[in-house]
């Protein structure tokens, strides 16, 4: 038997199943293949179309006359065709000729009705009008109508004269479960003739390249979680909150893939199946290429294969030898700087945006000495909320290596602080809170009730009263802790010089944080206050 396989045809042995049939396909275990029945290949139209004019698009339903069976024929005509003129009665597009039986009589239209008339009762110069109100008038052709505007109403108030349909197209059926279905089991049975889909390809739009690198941060561990169905598009929550700019914006067709920008969950990632109207909310990151079908038959909760073109260019993390590897096998060239030894550390990258980077030959890669890369551990279950301000502002959200800033630092002071975000840290609740005491190493970010909100701190000296960040404890949410070398980190360290830090490994985060038995100190009366608040 045969089967196609993301787009290839391929033959089968008879009982074969999803796994012998997806074989050398791309495929991530666990994630959603979609089947879809022979009886399906081929999609049975609606009797609606979607017109799509400079000022958005809308849609036409059909309804059963003889002028609407003239319309299938004769719509790729109505193509090209401008807005001649508008009144407050009506729109008229055109013309065009067309063989109609003229016919002298009063016609009534209800508004939004889509119907043909005659200029000078001429079938060479036939028109489409759509009706602005309820008329009655005689134009040319009795009864005319043949179907009626039912979305996108808006945007007959916004076309003004001179614009050009551009494209129509006629709307095919969905196909439903008992068409379609996705499997994760590879046992399933395949069909003869099945269509399988075992991915989803999408094409990059190089006109939101800050989006663009946000959809391939999401995406780049290969499977997509899906978080939302409508009826129009099936989205993905897996990175929100990102800050995101107005890049490009257009009508969302189906196979359009989206980022929200701004407004609620700013970083969801949307994939239409229908058309929706331009939102300036949304800007646009690519085409599906591959498997619409899949992207809108998987299941909430239920995850895909998603593989983005171009990949990812991303040398941060890397040793300088592995980025050189990397970037010679997508036919770039490597520029070092800093310490360019080979297993040195790649901490920037220039252009660091994907879209940037697949456009330049050469992509420059700044290393350090590996032991000049702190690895940090951080604690989600205790302080969910801190570690998401943290992984936000020193960019681990978005790549390997994040950097922090120094804030304030002096020799002989307990602890070290770094730059955070006062904004972003304005709904930093309390969390987690040291106990007993604050230990060397320990990390910790001041809270929403202290002046200093936001301020990251690495303690180092033990302290019964005050956190990393020199706070008391109810003013700082434990974070986690630097693991390395402390006293090289601050050998000759300055305000304003930058550490580079990476989460720790789980071998390096193994053991147990030091537990001290001894009760606080309430020595408030011997403390004087310095900029961080500890004495």
């Amino acid at each position: 038997m045969r089967a196609v396989i993301n787009g290839r045809e391929k033959e089968l042995p008879a009982g074969a199943t999803v796994a012998q049939a997806i074989e050398g396909e791309p495929y991530l275990p666990g994630s959603s293949v979609a089947l879809i029945r022979p009886m399906d290949a081929q999609r049975k139209l609606t009797n609606e179309y979607m017109v799509k004019t400079p000022r958005g698009c809308f849609i036409i339903e059909l309804n059963d006359s003889r002028y609407a069976e003239a319309w299938k024929t004769l719509y790729h005509n109505v193509v090209g065709r401008s807005l001649r003129w508008q009144t407050s009665k009506l729109h008229a597009f055109g013309s065009f000729p067309t063989q109609f039986e003229k016919g002298r009589g009063v016609s009534h239209y209800r508004r939004y009705d889509c119907f043909f008339a005659l200029g000078g009762y001429d079938v060479s110069t036939t028109y489409v009008m759509i009706a602005r109100t309820d008329m009655d008038e005689d134009l040319g052709l009795m009864d005319a109508a043949f179907g009626r505007v039912t979305r996108g109403r808006y945007v007959l108030d916004l076309l003004q004269e001179g614009d050009v349909i551009e494209d129509i197209e006629p709307v095919v059926l969905r196909l439903t479960s008992k068409d379609a279905l996705t499997v994760t089991d590879l046992n399933a049975p395949v069909e003869d003739g099945m269509l399988i889909e075992t991915y989803v390809g999408v094409k990059l739009d190089d006109r939101s390249p800050l989006c663009c690198e946000h959809f391939l941060v999401v995406t780049s561990e290969g499977s997509l979680s899906i978080d939302e169905k409508g009826f129009s598009y099936t989205a993905s929550e897996a990175n929100l909150d990102t800050s995101l700019g107005q890049e490009y914006s257009d009508v969302r067709r189906p196979g359009t893939v989206t980022v929200r920008h701004r407004g609620y969950q700013n970083g969801k990632i949307y994939f239409y199946n229908e058309v929706r109207q331009l939102n300036r909310s949304h800007n646009i990151v690519g085409t599906v290429t591959n498997g619409n079908d899949l992207m809108r038959l998987v299941p909430v909760k239920g995850s895909v294969l998603v593989q983005p073109d171009p990949i990812r260019i991303m040398t941060i993390g890397k040793t300088q030898a592995e980025a050189q590897a990397f970037l010679a096998s997508l036919g770039k060239e490597q520029r070092r700087t800093g310490d360019t030894s080979d297993d040195a550390i790649v901490v920037e990258q220039e252009p660091e945006l994907t879209i940037y980077a697949a456009k330049e030959k050469e992509i420059e890669t700044m290393g350090v000495p590996k032991e000049k890369v702190y690895a940090v551990t951080l604690d989600p279950e205790g302080s969910p909320w801190t570690v998401r301000y943290f992984r936000k502002i020193t960019g681990l959200d978005h790549k390997p290596i994040g950097t922090m800033k120094v804030h304030f630092t002096f020799e002989g002071m307990p602890m070290i602080t770094f730059e955070g975000d006062s904004l972003l840290a304005a709904d930093l609740y309390p969390e987690r809170q040291f106990e007993q005491q604050s230990i060397k190493g320990d990390m910790a970010i001041t809270n929403m009730s202290r002046p200093q909100r936001g301020l990251i701190g690495i303690r180092l000296e033990e302290s019964e009263e005050f956190g990393p960040t020199g706070e008391e404890p109810h003013g700082a949410n434990m974070l986690g802790r630097l693991i390395g070398d402390l006293d090289a980190l601050m050998d000759g360290i300055q305000e304003g010089d930058i550490i580079y830090i990476r989460p720790a490994t789980a071998e390096e985060a193994v053991g147990p944080r030091k537990k001290m038995g001894q009760k606080k100190k309430a020595s408030a009366g011997k403390r004087a206050v310095n900029k961080s608040g500890e004495g």
